[in-house]
């Protein structure tokens, strides 16, 4: 992380400038909070906007819809759905803003003729008890609810989705994982536990569920506990860091984070993201504590040191196995680059040459112009399986594609034994005839 030094000031259109604006007053909001006033960090501000918070002088009412750094300033302008704005130097995005809730298209979806809402954006007049209730899938909003809808509803149906990995270091050591479990699993008292549903949903009816095997399962409410996605499309950019960046500009290749906590070109915000929550905590009230007694008015990751830590995690040996149906391609590509002579994406043969052997191989390619940089990245997945041997000793190599070369590097393994690959500049799909 670099840091600037200088006196903090306030943005020119607010007088009032905190030192902390913290987004979300849960669990993560009330423990960086607590971290923070350890730290001697006192001038913060939490914003929520769940319903029946008391308002006071650290606790204020309100969604948040936006957040845009000021260059000038060194300073954050939040924005929130009343028309307010709460301007601070730091950010703490507790329950970061950048992510909406995502509901699949499911056949019939309009249809239902029940209460139906996403587990992360609650119904605040929801009563469950007595209802037939359908939990569409198990993120972790909707896994908070479901021992307690089960306790009081009629009944309660979760149609899970199919796992995307698989852990298999406990069935590897199962002594070991017998000890461990043991250590830390006790008995609790009986309680209702859910069905869950035996076959993909099919369609939404009026009246229910419709799964694969053709039976009915007729519900009074459908929950969605699908997760979140970040809108390819918004009405206005919801996060606006440095020179006008946007969060979506920033992830359009796919997220990336520094520890998870920062990102290249937002400067003072930190997000709060997990796993492991409270190293994160440690981490945000050290950076905060080290712009105060500096008295510096910026801190923001390198974006060298965002690149290598993500390629040093993504670059750790995994089991590769056969997928039953899931299947990633972490590199988006875009409707239409808007350079000429690159098409948006390219779906078929090459040749990657790497540690002096030659493989014929099946890619899938897709880039766009970093904001940034100013430097067009391109990357995507080799759909054939390489020797392991061979990227044992490098991982740099050459992608041709017909006539046209390029530099490529080899990121990572999928679990599924195909690889993600990434080069700088010209890609070899790149049609000089064009």
């Amino acid at each position: 992380m670099t840091h600037t030094p200088g006196v903090a000031r306030a943005p020119r259109d607010c007088h009032d400038c905190h030192d902390v604006v913290i987004i979300g007053a849960g669990s993560r909001g009330r423990s960086v909070h607590a971290a923070l006033l350890a730290a001697g960090v006192c001038d913060v501000v939490i914003l929520d906007h769940a319903p029946g918070l008391p308002a006071n002088s650290q606790l204020r009412p309100g969604r948040v819809i936006g957040a845009a750094f000021d260059d000038d300033t060194d300073t954050w302008a939040v924005r929130t759905a009343d028309g307010a704005t709460v301007c601070g130097r730091v950010v703490v995005a507790a329950c970061p803003p950048v992510y909406v809730p995502w509901t699949p298209d499911f056949a019939g979806r309009n249809d239902f003729r029940g209460e139906s809402f996403h587990a992360g954006a609650p119904d605040p007049a929801f009563r469950p008890a007595g209802k037939r209730i359908a939990v569409l899938g198990t993120d972790s909003n909707v896994a908070h609810w479901i021992d307690e809808w089960a306790d009081s509803a009629a009944s309660v149906t979760v149609f899970a989705q199919g796992p995307r990995r698989v852990v298999t270091d406990l069935a590897r050591h199962p002594p070991q994982a017998k000890r461990w479990l043991l250590g830390r699993i006790g008995a609790k008292r009986p309680r209702r536990a859910p069905t869950i549903a035996a076959s993909a949903i099919a369609a939404l009816t009026p009246s229910g569920i419709r799964t694969n095997d053709g039976i009915e399962h007729p519900v009074d409410a459908v929950i969605y506990g699908t997760g979140f996605t970040i809108p390819e499309q918004t009405v206005e950019p919801t996060l606006v860091g440095t020179r006008g960046l946007t969060i979506q500009q920033a992830w359009y290749p796919g997220m990336e984070a520094f520890l998870g906590v920062a990102v290249h070109g937002f400067p003072n915000y930190f997000f709060l993201c997990g796993p492991d929550v409270a190293a994160q905590i440690s981490y945000v009230a050290e950076c905060v504590d080290l712009l105060q007694r500096t008295a510096s008015t910026r801190i923001e990751v390198l974006r060298s040191s965002q690149q290598v830590f993500n390629e040093r995690a993504q670059l750790r040996p995994v089991q590769p196995y056969q997928p039953l149906r899931a299947f990633d391609l972490s590199a988006g590509a875009p409707e239409d680059t808007g350079i000429p002579n690159i098409p948006n994406i390219y779906d078929g043969a090459a040749t990657l040459e790497i540690g002096g052997v030659r493989h014929a191989v099946h890619v899938r390619l897709a880039g766009h112009l970093d904001p940034i940089d100013g430097n067009y990245h391109w990357q995507g997945t080799v759909l054939d399986p390489l020797p392991r041997d061979t990227l044992k000793q490098a991982r740099a190599g050459t992608l041709t594609v017909g006539e046209r070369s390029a530099a490529v590097r080899v990121i990572e393994q999928t679990p599924w034994g195909t690889h993600s690959v990434a080069g700088l500049g010209a890609p070899p799909y790149a049609d000089s005839g064009r």
